[in-house]
């Protein structure tokens, strides 16, 4: 639903990825930005927009790790 109303909005594309349901209880923020850092490479994406909230947590880690692991600026 969230890349469908992404796409309805504007965005060029949306990237669905799926983790096997017995690795959720292991995934943790370093992992989801490693994964977006290696859609970003590969996809070659100049731009990722993060938000702040999470479901879970709300540690507010993902996205600057994210900008660590690429070696990009972060706000």
């Amino acid at each position: 639903e969230t890349i469908r109303t992404a796409l309805a909005m504007g965005a060029d594309r949306g990237i669905h990825v799926e983790i096997e349901e017995s690795q959720y209880a292991f995934l943790q923020p370093i992992h989801v930005s490693k994964i977006l850092a290696k859609l970003a490479q590969e996809e070659k994406i100049d731009l990722i927009i993060l938000g702040k909230q999470a479901i879970d947590d709300d540690a507010n880690q993902t996205a600057q790790m994210s900008a660590a692991v690429l070696d990009w600026p972060q706000v």
